[in-house]
């Protein structure tokens, strides 16, 4: 009671720099955090492998576009290439799903274009040479073309089958999504677990083709195929729920799992889908709420592209880390 008196007898302007005070407090340890591991922490395998799947995943979304254009994305693959080479130089693991799967990349994107009858750069066609005769034999998980039938094949089937089947995709027909559609999906999304039950989660259903179209402007990730989308789902979390700066981590984590089940939802109803990241400046984040007038209590969590499939399509393979590199036991 007295903390509540004191409040209301300060001004506001106190009270919001003795809140920011007190924000700067709370959050340092996760900026300190980040930053040793900047500052310290630059040449790492951990560094590396992410640094090879960012690579060679961008390489396996331009190989699964609705119309993959020739010689594309030059400069990932000659750094994704001497990624390779460095690992292999510094004798790391052959068996790394990262490596396995970025050297498969990259000679599946020789085999691409071999097939398409398109000349390779020089310089690119002699680092994809000299990559298949250091790595021979080496293969990773192509990427799948099949049938929309196919891919929604286990929808509707036990969980395990469910959970294996669902895919980001980026192919989508014209046809449009009715609404009572995407609100039942958004329904199933509202059973996912919340703090003590706030539910901070909002969904912004954009259709307007100029909004989508000034929305992925600012989305840096949907180059080839965010055109596509007939429908924009925007998550955003309201702030509001959250008691104190100690729950500071809370609107992103119940976002995160209302987010996922959307994703499972839209797969349940048939919907292909793929979520977009919102790590944006502060420009692109005024952007967006300007556009779609989110309020200053909500956070832009991420954009999700969505849309009914073509007969057929090609999606990226994005194989998974062994359980074993995942999994701390404390027993």
């Amino acid at each position: 009671m007295m903390k509540e008196k004191i409040k209301r007898l300060l001004p506001r302007r106190m009270l919001y720099f003795y809140s920011l005070l007190s924000a700067t407090r709370i959050y340092m340890p996760d900026i300190r955090r980040r930053v040793r591991d900047k500052v310290y922490h630059v040449d790492t395998p951990d560094k590396l492998f992410r640094d090879l799947t960012v690579a060679y995943h961008i390489i396996e979304k331009g190989l699964t576009m609705p119309e993959p254009r020739p010689g594309f994305g030059k400069g990932v693959v000659m750094n994704l290439a001497g990624l390779a080479l460095k690992h292999h130089r510094l004798g790391y693991s052959r068996e790394d799903v990262s490596f396995r799967q970025a050297v498969s990349v990259l000679k599946e994107y020789r085999e691409f274009h071999r097939k398409i009858g398109f000349t390779l750069d020089e310089e690119v066609e002699q680092k994809l040479q000299l990559v298949e005769e250091r790595f021979p034999g080496m293969e990773g998980e192509h990427q799948l073309r099949l049938s929309r039938e196919d891919y929604f094949a286990d929808a509707g089937k036990a969980f395990d089958r469910f959970c294996r089947s669902r895919y980001s995709v980026r192919n989508y027909s014209p046809e449009t999504i009715p609404m009572d559609v995407l609100h039942q999906c958004i329904a199933l999304a509202q059973r996912s677990p919340s703090f003590c039950n706030r539910q901070p989660s909002r969904v912004h259903i954009v259709k307007s083709p100029e909004k989508k179209e000034a929305i992925l402007s600012l989305q840096n990730g949907n180059r080839g195929f965010g055109h596509l989308a007939e429908t924009l789902l925007v998550v955003t979390s309201n702030v509001s729920m959250a008691n104190d700066l100690h729950e500071r981590h809370e609107n992103h984590f119940n976002s995160g799992m209302f987010s996922m089940t959307l994703l499972n939802a839209l797969h349940f109803y048939r919907i292909g889908a793929c979520s977009l990241n919102w790590s944006a400046s502060k420009e692109r984040d005024a952007g967006l709420r300007k556009l779609l007038d989110v309020p200053d209590n909500e956070e832009i969590m991420l954009v999700i592209s969505c849309g009914y499939l073509p007969a057929e399509l090609s999606i990226a393979s994005s194989p998974r880390k062994a359980l074993g590199e995942i999994i701390r036991g404390h027993l």
